[in-house]
């Protein structure tokens, strides 16, 4: 066989270059790998540690400074120096020697009442083995005497040693407190410090808190994930409840923590945060961060990735006021938040008010009503020619309508008016046939229209309407009135016949219209008609419009229409009761993707959602092209009220957040929640404040508010359900020495339940009846309180209204009639008015009497007064009817039977 060729110089060759290269690459890609591993891929240990460095050095600031005020306090140097002066005794001077001493006898002591412990420890032994002796005996039926005699023996023993134990173990306790006595002093002075040094103390321990000490090492914390697991918060596709993993404090561990406003992110602390993150709102460790602000909680290789900005991800983060689209989805009732997300009330009311609902069904909204006045009846109201000129552009004739711009040529808004006019045309004739001209109308009469004038502007149709230009009561958004503008009221109707017939009876009109009665007579009726007819000039005329309503043609054309725009969503139109919406549903709108939306040919507007959004209500019409038509109209919203129905929009989503993470969502709440809407449907807040809302007629008052409608807040607590029931059905004169008027509104009984159910629910009553056990009243109180009521102390009918007297003075400081306590107020709420009206009603005038009633009247007792007070006012009412209208039906407010109280009412 051949022997293989070996190259010598090839075996001698060194690689030993190459190893080394080899290995210093090796060890150069570990240590890289490492370092990626633990660095790069984990951006967030590098900001946990600069947080650490940041809070560190914040607090050895905080430290020093404090600890600066420290040396230059004189109190504390000498409590330091006193303190030190103790402990040195204590370890070297008198009480050290006192101390040796008395640990020494501390430990004869408790070697004492040991030994004794022992004994009785040993006896105690002896009787359990005796216990079982005896009862063996007992079991087997033998001899029981010599077992008993020796558990007598025992116990006897064990008695004797008691009082040598006792003693023993107070003797130890003793000369324990004298120890504790000796380092009392020591004591005393560290608590003393403790307190004066409280706030240095306090950084110290943040201090130490982000560092750890490893002999005499110290360095900061190691970073660590910081995670928050919220246990079925959220529901997959099979509507099964499962988990979300929030890491959101992993970066942002400042975020529930004082004293890091200033910092930028993600070091920043939370905005109002004892509001959002207070134990009673949403705790960072039950509801994480993304249940509110979104992202991709689980995240935490970058901040894109963290806060979900990446494609795809569903759910990015909601920056800035965007995030309050989120408190829809645990919270019923957002209105009772307006002053912490504004954007998403204001929204909701636009939504509801605007007539969105008209076209668009959301889930929660179905039942909102119509927002358009019926136009079963038009002809009779308006000029037909207008009709035409308004459906064609209505923004020309009252820039702040709610009424929106379909950009309709000319024919087609004569072809809609040609429909409805005819589907109108029967009902309007019987209206105006059913509905004369009084004959004492004098129109042009200067008394007539100054009469008129001062009537519109003292009882009340200034708490909705306008009569000039920009004047209004309640807005609506930023370029909206709530109720329309009446400074070319004339322009419009056909007459004075259906402006007298309407200010009159509006429900004569309309069955369901939200125009109360302010029951005029028929002069003060006539005279506002009047009025109103200056304002605007007549409709100007257009030749041949009959015939153009009349033609067959038009009218069918313009029934497609009607149809086609969709607007029975927001009018009652005859033949057109069971339309549907013409809109696309809106319930899961916010959780479209970009994917899912529409830009048209646009290449201006951005591909976002909000984007989208905001130029959809913008421009309703921007993304149309050949192919797709765009029926939305133009509402011509400011950007103000498009960014709020953009935050509504966003809150749309199909989310099912974890029944243990929602707000309250019970009857209370519904009812609060429908009551809210019934109030604002009908403008209540035009002339009263509730809620803090509103109030908006008091502007025309200048300071002489009290003449003005009352504020509403607390109504439920205030008055008794029953009484206020039937107010709201048939209002009585309460304040007769005010002009304004509170309307008529023809409430059915489910609104007026509904509205005092709102009212209850706000103030959280519990038992809306009440029950005054006039057995209960005592004579001597009834002459306690008039003795108060009267001139010698409080005065009360200087002011207030004696049943049918009036008090003296000018109108402007009168009071409500007391007479009526009885059936109107809450007994319970009387204590806390009388206690301190300002409270109760910030501003009132009802001058405040306690503290420093009267020393002489029942003792002084200033609780025995306001309540005799109280029994006063609940006895002057005795056997008049319980409620202005015995007719009416009883509100349906709750099932709890009343209750009597141990004094004049039952209390809430």
């Amino acid at each position: 066989m051949a022997e293989r060729g070996i190259d010598q110089k090839e075996e001698k060759k060194s690689y030993g270059s190459v190893f080394v290269l080899g290995a210093a690459l090796l060890a150069a890609l570990s240590v890289w790998a490492i370092w990626d591993d633990n660095i790069t891929r984990r951006p967030w240990k590098g900001i946990q540690a600069q947080f650490h460095r940041l809070d560190y050095s914040k607090a050895k600031a905080a430290y020093d400074e404090e600890d600066k005020k420290l040396k230059a306090d004189a109190k504390y140097q000498e409590l330091s120096k006193k303190l030190a002066d103790e402990h040195a005794s204590v370890q070297g001077g008198e009480l050290a020697k006192k101390l040796k001493a008395l640990h020494a006898e501390e430990v004869r002591a408790t070697v004492r009442f040991q030994e004794i412990d022992q004994e009785v420890k040993f006896i105690k032994s002896e009787e359990e083995e005796a216990g079982y002796e005896f009862d063996h005996a007992v079991q087997q039926k033998r001899n029981i005497k010599p077992y008993q005699e020796r558990l007598d023996e025992l116990a006897k023993e064990r008695t004797k040693l008691l009082p040598s134990l006792d003693a023993a173990r107070a003797k130890r306790e003793q000369v324990k407190e004298e120890i504790k006595k000796v380092h009392g002093g020591v004591k005393a002075l560290e608590d003393e410090i403790g307190k004066i040094a409280g706030e240095r103390d306090k950084w110290l321990r943040v201090m130490e808190n982000v560092t750890l000490k490893l002999g005499p090492l110290a360095f900061y914390k190691i970073p660590k994930i910081q995670q928050v697991a919220m246990d079925e918060f959220d529901r997959n596709k099979f509507d099964q409840p499962v988990a979300r993993v929030d890491r959101c404090q992993t970066c942002h561990l400042a975020i529930n923590r004082a004293g890091f406003e200033n910092e930028p992110h993600p070091f920043k602390t939370h905005p109002k945060r004892e509001l959002y993150l207070g134990d009673a709102s949403h705790p960072p460790e039950k509801f994480g961060c993304t249940g509110c602000h979104e992202g991709q909680g689980v995240a935490v290789n970058s901040a894109k990735q963290g806060h979900g900005e990446v494609h795809l991800w569903e759910f990015p983060l909601l920056r800035g006021t965007k995030v309050q689209s989120s408190c829809s989805s645990c919270h019923l009732d957002v209105q009772k938040f307006a002053a912490d997300v504004p954007l998403l009330a204001e929204g909701q009311r636009l939504f509801e008010q605007v007539g969105c609902t008209g076209c668009h069904l959301v889930k929660g909204y179905e039942n909102i009503p119509k927002i358009a006045p019926s136009l079963k009846k038009i002809g009779a109201k308006v000029d037909a020619g207008w009709m035409a000129r308004w459906i064609e552009n209505p923004f020309k004739f009252r820039p702040r309508t709610r009424m929106p711009h379909f950009d309709l040529k000319a024919d087609d808004s004569l072809a809609i008016s040609a429909y409805i006019w005819s589907q109108a045309k029967g009902e309007s004739e019987k209206w105006l046939q059913e509905n004369p001209m009084p004959a004492g109308y004098r129109e042009g009469d200067p008394n007539d229209i100054a009469k008129g004038k001062k009537l519109v502007e003292t009882i009340g149709c200034k708490g909705c309407h306008g009569f000039a230009e920009g004047e209004f009561s309640t807005p609506l958004g930023k370029e909206k009135d709530l109720v329309p503008n009446l400074k070319d009221i004339a322009a419009k109707v056909t007459g004075p016949q259906w402006i007298y017939h309407w200010i009159k009876n509006p429900r004569g009109y309309q069955h369901d219209t939200t125009m109360p009665s302010l029951r005029l007579t028929d002069d003060e009726a006539l005279a506002i008609t009047n009025y109103l007819m200056t304002l605007g000039g007549r409709p100007e005329p257009v030749a041949g419009i009959q015939e153009k309503l009349a033609d067959a043609k038009n009218i069918k054309r313009g029934e497609s229409l009607v149809r086609r725009w969709g607007c029975a969503g927001c009018h009652d139109i005859k033949g057109m009761e069971n339309e549907s919406r013409i809109g696309a549903e809106l319930t899961t709108f916010g959780s479209k993707t970009v994917e899912e939306l529409s830009f048209g040919n646009r290449t201006d507007v951005k591909k976002t959602w909000d984007d989208w959004t905001y130029h959809k209500i913008k421009s309703p019409r921007g993304y149309a092209t050949d192919r797709v038509e765009q029926l939305m109209p133009l509402f011509n919203l400011a950007d103000e009220d498009i960014k709020a129905l953009r935050v509504l929009l966003g809150g749309f989503r199909d989310r099912k957040v974890g029944q243990r993470y929602q707000a309250d969502q019970g009857l209370r709440v519904q009812q609060v929640n429908e009551g809210r809407r019934l109030m604002q449907q009908y403008n209540c807040i035009g002339c009263h404040e509730i809620e803090k809302q509103g109030g908006y007629v008091k502007k025309y008052y200048g300071e002489n508010v009290s003449s003005a409608p009352p504020p509403l807040n607390g109504q439920g607590e205030k008055v008794q359900s029953q009484w206020f029931y039937n107010f709201l059905k048939v209002p009585i004169t309460l304040r007769p020495w005010l002009d304004i008027r509170m309307p008529t509104f023809g409430f059915s009984d489910q609104h007026t339940t509904q509205l005092v159910n709102y009212f209850n629910g706000l103030s959280k009553v519990e038992q809306p009846y009440h029950y005054v056990d006039d057995g209960r009243i005592r004579p001597e109180t009834i002459d306690a309180a008039k003795q108060l009521v009267s001139k010698d102390y409080f005065n009360c009918w200087s002011c207030h209204v004696q049943g049918g007297k009036n008090p003296d003075g000018p109108k402007e400081g009168w009071a409500p009639d007391l007479a009526m306590s009885r059936q109107r107020l809450s007994p319970s709420w009387i204590l806390k008015w009388l206690k301190d009206p300002q409270k109760v009603q910030p501003g009132t005038k009802m001058p405040s009497f306690y503290p420093g009633g009267p020393d002489n009247i029942l003792g002084g007792k200033e609780d025995l007064q306001i309540e005799a007070l109280r029994d006063y006012l609940m006895s002057l009412g005795r056997g008049a009817a319980a409620a202005p209208a015995a007719a009416v039906a009883a509100p349906v407010v709750a099932a709890a039977r009343p209750k009597p109280a141990p004094a004049a009412a039952a209390k809430q």
